[in-house]
Order: structure tokens, then C-alpha cells, then sequence
């Protein structure tokens, strides 16, 4: 019996301590946590980040800090704008943003949450929801009840309905009608250039070379910065990202990247030397809302900061493990370099797929695994590919592919 199949993955462990804490945890508190179900190896601090990166609900709010998006969720507010016939059929139909909201599973793989919420109207019924597919988008059903409760609230197309988490791990939740003319606009708009100005630093910070986010991660990750926490909730995300923000979603519904810049922008961009500080983005930004509004019609961190512990650019959290391994063995000579570090990873890596693909490996190549795993400080069961299930959650599988219900 391997290692795999005596100990817990560190993926199930990082999803179980944070699913069972209402609390954010440190990475080194991770550990510890973990370290109770599981051996740790030289490897475990690596395995944690990428069981992060995995987990869907497994959110940054801080630098080496992760919550549970079930239970960060409790206590936001978000605003839905209804039309006329979401409240003619008693359903909302949802975005990435809300599905995240009601359904904080669902992103992890996909697969449709038949859990039932529990709904209160706010001056009226408590009613039982259910995920549906309503015009080939997610919605959440309702029912009739709802149709009569906006009905006896005098609601109309383009009020508001505001959507507070009572608590999302027991899919409670309060709903309330807020009648346009109520909107406190100033408040609003302040909120809506928050969460603009958070979306593009995290865009904009992004390691990848693409540099796309899906939508449903950056709606975590948004929440996770507390912009939903007020009495105030913005606007619809998707219609703050397109008026008063640099991000466009992508043709293929893919997320959203920074729009490229106009060839004159570019020129004037380059011809100053620098690029738009955060005052000038919000100077932008009121003026935008400026406008919007004269029209008739907190904090924030980027995602990598979390994993972007190196005192340089030439490091990494893995080499930065490595380096500390090397000192407490008092390994003599001098360290591998950062490049060098990586080179051998890869090695290992490599070998190790090597053996998924093959089911084995030669007696040679097993003892290059032992010798590059005991050089570089790493255990090669967190790099082992592993079938444990990740999420504490139990899904049943659905005939339809929901990915083609978020291509925007």
C-alpha cells in the first residue's frame, strides 16, 4: 500500500481544515492542521500552495493567509437587478458572481449543487430554492410565491434585489426589494470604483502569460477582499467591469483580460515613461461616474501575493522552501541556484509523470527519484498525482456541460 492510499491528500486536508474553520488560516497554521492528519514531508509547505490553487473555495484574503469561500460569504450584500420577467416567473437568473453566492461549490468541478437554499422574503414568505436553467443560464427558482411577494411589494423591473448571505455553508440566505428611486446613486458608484479598481489590480498582477482570469475567480477573490461587506452593495459586476474598468471579457467567454490599449493610448503611455498610477485610475474612475450619474438612465491585494513570498524576482516560494531546508540540515556546500533549483524540479517531475503514465519506473530511474528528492528537500508524494476527492462536498453529476451556460 502506497503512501497515497494511507494518508490523505494534501488537497483533502487543505479543503478540510478550511471548510471546518470560520475563520481564515495562515499557511503555517495550515501545516499544523494538516500535520495532524497527515506526515508532512520537505515538500508540505509546496503542496499546501498548490493545494490552494486547486481548491476553488480556497480564497488569498491576505498575504500566506487563505479563508473558505462558504464562510467568507456570511455577512455580504450583493445587488440583483430584476427585470420584468424574473418577476413574472418567479425565478433570478444568476451571473458568476451569484451562482458563487448561492452555489459556492459549483466552480470546483463544474457539477450542478442539488442542495436546497432557504430563502426569506423580507416581509413576506420563507421559501425553499433550487438550482434550474431558465433561458440556458443558471437561475435559481423560486417560484410563485416570489412573483406575488414582489407583486405585494410593488416592485417593477430595474429595482433592486438585495441579496444578503445569512449563512452559505447552510444555504440560508434574506432577500429584500429596494425600489430604484431608493438607491442611494453616490454610495453606489464609490462602490462600484472599488470593485473596478480591485479587478484590474488583480488582472494586471497575474503570473500568467495570458492573462485571463475566469470570471467565477475573480468573483471569489473579489469577495474574498471584502468589497461586498457593506450596507452599500455595488451594481451588477459585470456592468461595473464594462463601464468603469480597463477589463473586457473575452470573445470565448473565457474571463477577463486587460483591454489592449488603442495605438494613440499606447504612444502616450510610452512617451510619459510610466504607467497610470492608482490616484490617477480613480480620478479616471470618478470622472467616469461623473457621468454616469448626470446620464438619464478596502482593501486591496492581488491573488499572487499570497504566493509571492521571495525577498527577489530571482525566487520563489518552492526555492525559498528549498534554501530553509538546506540550512536546518546544514547540508555544507553551497546552495543549488534558483535556476538550478528549477532545472532538477522539472527532472523529478518529469519522472514522476513518468511513472503515472507507466505505472512504474526502472530500479535506475527510482533512485534518481530518491536522490533528487533527498537533494532538493522535496517529497514526492506532493507531486504524485492523486485521485482522492478534493472537496468536502458531495455533488451528483449532470447530463448537461454548465461550462456552455457561462459563455458570455
Amino acid at each position: 500500500m502506497g503512501k497515497s492510499e494511507r494518508y490523505p491528500s494534501y488537497a483533502t486536508c487543505v479543503a478540510r481544515a478550511l471548510s471546518a474553520s470560520p475563520q481564515p488560516l495562515t499557511i503555517d497554521g495550515l501545516l499544523a492542521t494538516i500535520g495532524r492528519q497527515r506526515p508532512l514531508g520537505a515538500g508540505a509547505r509546496r503542496a499546501i500552495y498548490r493545494a490552494v490553487q486547486e481548491l476553488y473555495q480556497a480564497v488569498p484574503v491576505a498575504p500566506s493567509q487563505v479563508g473558505w469561500l462558504s464562510h467568507l460569504l456570511k455577512g455580504n450584500t450583493f445587488r440583483h437587478p430584476l427585470t420584468a420577467e424574473e418577476a413574472r416567473r418567479g425565478y433570478l437568473l444568476l451571473d458568476e458572481l451569484e451562482h458563487a453566492v448561492f452555489f459556492p461549490q459549483f466552480f470546483q468541478n463544474h457539477r450542478t449543487d442539488l442542495r436546497h437554499l432557504t430563502i426569506e422574503l423580507m416581509g413576506g414568505p420563507t421559501l425553499k430554492a433550487e438550482a434550474a436553467i431558465e433561458r440556458k443560464m443558471w437561475s435559481l427558482r423560486l417560484g410563485s410565491a416570489f412573483s406575488e411577494w414582489i407583486d405585494a411589494q410593488g416592485g417593477q423591473s430595474r429595482d433592486d434585489i438585495m441579496i444578503a448571505v445569512t449563512d452559505a455553508v447552510t444555504g440560508n440566505y434574506l432577500v429584500r426589494l429596494q425600489p430604484r428611486e431608493s438607491r442611494d446613486e453616490e454610495a453606489i458608484q464609490q462602490q462600484n470604483m472599488q470593485i473596478a479598481l480591485a479587478a484590474e489590480e488583480i488582472v494586471t498582477s497575474l503570473r500568467r502569460t495570458d492573462k485571463v482570469i475566469p470570471t467565477w475567480e475573480l468573483a471569489a477573490l473579489l469577495i474574498g477582499r471584502n468589497l461586498f461587506r457593506g450596507t452599500v452593495p455595488p451594481d451588477d459586476m459585470h456592468m461595473v467591469l464594462h463601464k468603469f474598468s480597463m477589463l473586457r471579457i473575452q470573445q470565448d467567454g473565457a474571463g477577463y483580460a486587460v483591454e489592449r490599449p488603442t495605438t494613440s493610448t499606447a504612444v502616450g503611455n510610452q512617451a510619459t515613461g510610466r504607467a497610470k498610477t492608482s490616484d490617477q485610475r480613480r480620478g479616471e474612475l470618478r470622472a467616469a461616474s461623473e457621468r454616469e450619474r448626470s446620464e438619464p438612465t478596502a482593501w486591496i491585494d492581488d491573488e499572487d501575493a499570497l504566493f509571492d513570498m521571495e525577498p527577489g524576482e530571482d525566487s520563489c516560494p518552492d526555492y525559498e522552501s528549498y534554501l530553509e531546508g538546506h540550512r536546518m540540515a546544514g547540508v555544507p556546500g553551497t546552495p543549488l541556484s534558483h535556476g538550478d533549483y528549477h532545472l532538477l524540479e522539472a527532472e523529478l517531475e518529469s519522472l514522476l509523470g513518468l511513472e503515472q503514465e507507466f505505472g512504474y519506473l526502472l530500479p535506475e530511474q527510482n533512485k534518481r527519484v530518491d536522490e533528487l528528492a533527498e537533494r532538493l528537500f522535496i517529497d514526492p508524494e506532493s507531486l504524485r498525482a492523486e485521485d482522492d476527492d478534493v472537496s468536502p462536498d458531495d455533488f451528483d453529476d449532470s447530463d448537461d456541460d454548465p461550462s456552455l451556460f457561462w459563455k458570455n
